[in-house]
């Protein structure tokens, strides 16, 4: 993004008479010089201007050129130099006070600068350009009121000026004004719609705003413009992730990681994208291509760890979740997949011993501990199993599974009341549960509600009309009823 606009020095063309070509006539030495810088050729066109001032020695306008084409050519003393003597000879002349506070800028001179610019708008109060170059000294200064102040003034008097409106833009975003930087950038598109760099940030400042909808129009317009921007790629695949259209957040995931191999950004998302469509083949291939790049992300680990479980590898999941747990010990669902990994891999001490690490270092994550109640339960650890379950639903409430199981537990101390409230919970968070509609029977029919067990058994057959515990609750109770139905 340019941050100074330096102005070509043809204001006093006219009054100091540089030798210009008729038309028809060939190209002076000026005109070659002119044409070049208007290339972007600047060395080319520093030495062309400097030849025209051998023929014209002294000539300010001259001069003036030689000061901005050696600022665009980085040759910061020899522009210093011209522009110096330019002002010596005609102090009023705004454009090349404009370009030596340019000068000062890229030499880190920020206050002579600053008064050069000043000066430059003392002589031409509507002189956009230098208000435009004040306004970008003093964002770079982070001195925002007094930037703002010169954008806004910028603005007023180049309302049509795409690059005002975007750095102003930049520099509200810098200062965290994202609702102003957008529509800075809103307007930079309506002056300019063809300028896919426009469209991009426009595309980041919505999607950081929450925006995905219009994050993702501002990205599909930009990779229209220029299908090989791979930021506009990535961009537009994260928003259509978000938006939750898995599958289309594939084709620019994609794009993005074929334009810039080494972006991890890219084969990240993609991954996500892959494994939110249920394609866990191509999430752990591209999983393991993001890793080449960067192999101690612990969250690429983790989903590796993730994909390798969905697809009944639990004992290859275990390397990269054990990496990811090394390389971010903070990482509470790195520690819970490697539990369930060790579990489903059949390691059950490895596993409980991860569990109760899990809960040591997280006690907030109802994840630990309904993994650690889990394996107390199968372990027969009745009353520890409870503990945790509870301590989960403290910290997550709505978990149909713990309620069911912490209804077990106590239909098995027989307190068959408070049994039947969890049950019953299960059955109101999760209404398509047919056993805990079936436990809930029970627990009623332990409490000689013999009717409303009965309710409950055909409510699990309608759920579930394989479900063998209440085909034979039912059968027991209603020996001569057709069970299948309810």
């Amino acid at each position: 993004m340019r941050s100074t606009r330096p102005i070509v020095c043809l204001l006093l063309a006219a009054l100091l008479c540089i030798g210009v070509a008729a038309w028809g006539d060939e190209p002076t030495v000026f005109d070659q010089g002119v044409a070049a810088y208007e290339k972007g050729d600047f060395k080319a066109a520093r030495d062309l201007f400097l030849k025209a001032l051998e023929e014209q020695p002294g000539h300010m306008v001259i001069m003036c050129w030689v000061g901005s084409a050696s600022l665009q050519a980085g040759e910061l003393a020899d522009a210093e130099k011209y522009l110096t003597e330019v002002l010596a000879k005609q102090p009023d002349y705004p454009e090349a006070y404009n370009n030596l506070g340019n000068v000062y800028l890229a030499q880190g001179k920020l206050d002579l600068a600053e008064q050069h610019y000043q000066k430059a708008i003392a002589q031409k109060s509507d002189y956009a350009d230098a208000r435009y170059n004040l306004a970008n000294l003093y964002a770079k200064q982070k001195k925002w009121d007094a930037a703002f102040n010169e954008f806004n003034r910028a603005v007023k008097l180049a309302p049509d000026d795409a690059d005002i409106h975007r750095n102003f833009g930049h520099a509200l975003w810098q200062a965290g004004r994202i609702d102003k930087a957008i529509r800075e950038y809103e307007a930079a598109n309506e002056v300019r719609p063809n300028d896919p760099v426009v469209l991009n940030t426009l595309g980041i400042l919505r999607l950081n705003s929450g925006d995905n909808a219009g994050a993702a129009r501002a990205y599909e317009q930009a990779v229209e413009r220029d299908p090989n921007m791979a930021e506009a790629q990535l961009g537009l695949g994260i928003a259509l992730y978000n938006l939750g259209k898995f599958a289309d957040a594939v084709q620019p995931l994609a794009a993005a990681s074929t334009l810039e191999e080494t972006s991890f950004a890219a084969k990240y998302n993609l991954g996500l994208a892959f494994a939110a469509t249920d394609d866990l083949e191509a999430a752990e291939k591209t999983y393991r291509g993001a890793l080449v790049l960067q192999p101690k992300h612990a969250k690429c680990l983790n989903n590796l760890g993730w994909v390798l479980q969905q697809s009944g590898q639990p004992d290859l999941a275990i390397e990269p979740l054990q990496k990811a747990v090394e390389a971010d010990p903070r990482l509470d669902m790195a520690h819970v997949n490697l539990a369930l990994a060790y579990e489903q891999a059949g390691d059950k001490d490895a596993a409980r011993k991860q569990w109760e690490n899990a809960v040591a270092r997280f006690p907030q994550n109802a994840d630990a501990h309904f993994g650690l109640a889990n394996s107390c339960y199968a372990g027969g650890e009745n009353d520890k199993a409870l503990q945790e379950y509870l301590r989960a639903l403290a910290t997550e409430e709505k978990n149909p599974e713990a309620h069911n199981n912490v209804g077990l537990i106590y239909l098995e101390q027989s307190n068959f009341a408070e049994a039947a409230v969890h049950f019953r919970t299960a059955l109101q968070q999760d209404p398509g549960f047919a056993n805990a509609a079936n436990n809930l029977g029970v627990a009623l029919e332990r409490q000689d509600k013999v009717e409303e067990a009965k309710g409950m058994y055909r409510k699990a057959l309608n759920i579930d009309p394989d479900c063998e515990p209440a085909k034979k609750n039912l059968r027991r109770l209603e020996p001569a009823a057709e069970t299948a139905t309810g």
